[in-house]
């Protein structure tokens, strides 16, 4: 195998193959990537056994024709220290891939191309068609919500719901829920998927560097999504994810209506002197005012007030000030609203320009 390539062609993809491929794995092959030069491409695939990615680059300079392994963060930091426009060239010699850029010459190791294992694709029930760009974004205003190792396995990861023309993402660790709609211009059949946490996050960071159409297919267990560059296939979570429409409170509506900024800032220095084992922060409500308090058990604390549009009752409520923070930050909206049902229920925070984004945060006692 020798080849010739720019550091521009496959930055991008070492870079989203090297985060598939985690350097921590117990079986050495999967912290490698598969390189397959043939036909004026290469070919680059990362798989973890539950994720596998692989990208097909465009290669005019293969001087020869081969295949190999190697680990993909090294070749990953190789790239990323060199410019641009840097041309990189690949060659096998006993047993060992050498790179040579500029003035540089590494030598690799490598595994046999025999052991890399390779994923089976399932049949697939449905399939349809897909703003790259629309889906990273659901992504995005839900996935921070999700749960990370909890024994209820299956918050453990986003549910992707399609009902007629909508699909909608849930993210919830049972402390909060985020909840994302968007239309599209064609009816599909109603479907329910739970996509594990790493692969909601590894598909969200490839969606934003590649967002045009994507085509996606699901069956049982597995997901594919694909376009002319890229090919990402994941298993699924098996089970049942819980009925999040109960979650969402009902009864009298109290509506704060603040700008974003305004409360970020705000929240930003109270976090400063809030208890860092349960992070509590306290909203006190009058008309027009809302005073957010905050300690720790060093007896230090913080008080700031900040002026709102509220005309509902005085009431005082406590929430996890990471989980409001966390909130704010992926609604892309000047101006945020507050829905509050009384002292003892969740809140909802929702941008007010859009009912496609609703995010409920439960109170805490403090």
């Amino acid at each position: 195998m020798n080849f010739k390539i720019s550091k521009s062609k496959i930055s991008e993809p070492l870079s989203l193959l090297a985060s598939v491929a985690e350097s921590r794995q117990s079986i050495p092959i999967l912290s490698n990537i598969y390189i397959k030069a043939e036909n004026d491409s290469i070919s680059l695939i990362a798989t973890d056994l539950e994720i596998e990615l692989s990208f097909k680059v465009a290669c005019e300079n293969i001087i020869e024709p081969g295949e190999t392994t190697v680990s993909a963060k090294k070749i990953f930091d190789l790239t990323r220290s060199l410019n641009d426009e840097t041309s990189l060239e690949f060659s096998l010699k006993e047993n060992q891939l050498i790179v040579t850029a500029l003035k540089f010459n590494g030598e690799f190791a490598i595994l046999p191309i025999q052991d890399f294992p390779v994923v089976e694709i399932d049949n697939f029930d449905l399939e349809t068609q897909l703003n790259g760009k629309v889906l990273a974004g659901l992504i995005e205003q839900t996935s921070f919500a999700m749960a990370s190792q909890d024994v209820r396995y299956y918050l453990n990861g986003i549910l992707v719901e399609i009902e007629g023309s909508n699909v909608n993402l849930v993210a919830t660790d049972g402390h909060r829920l985020a909840w994302a709609s968007e239309t599209l211009d064609k009816e599909l059949s109603e479907s329910k998927l739970i996509l594990p946490r790493k692969s909601a996050l590894e598909l969200q960071k490839l969606l934003n560097l590649f967002p045009g159409e994507i085509n996606l297919s699901f069956s049982s267990n597995q997901i594919l999504i694909f376009s002319d560059e890229f090919r990402f296939v994941s298993k699924l979570i098996e089970g049942n994810y819980p009925d999040y429409q109960k979650v969402f409170p009902s009864g009298e509506e109290q509506i704060l209506k603040v700008e974003k900024s305004l409360i970020q800032t705000a929240l930003n220095r109270a976090s400063v002197l809030s208890n860092e084992k349960y992070r509590g922060v306290k909203f006190v409500l009058s008309k027009d005012n809302l005073k957010i308090c905050a300690n720790n058990p060093s007896k230090e604390s913080a008080e700031e007030e900040i002026s709102v549009d509220y005309s509902g009752d005085d009431l005082e409520i406590g929430f996890n000030i990471g989980y409001i923070q966390e909130s704010l930050s992926v609604i892309n909206n000047s101006e945020i609203d507050f829905v509050f049902f009384g002292s003892e229920n969740s809140c909802i925070i929702k941008n007010k320009e859009n009912d496609n984004l609703v995010h409920v945060i439960m109170p805490m006692r403090l």
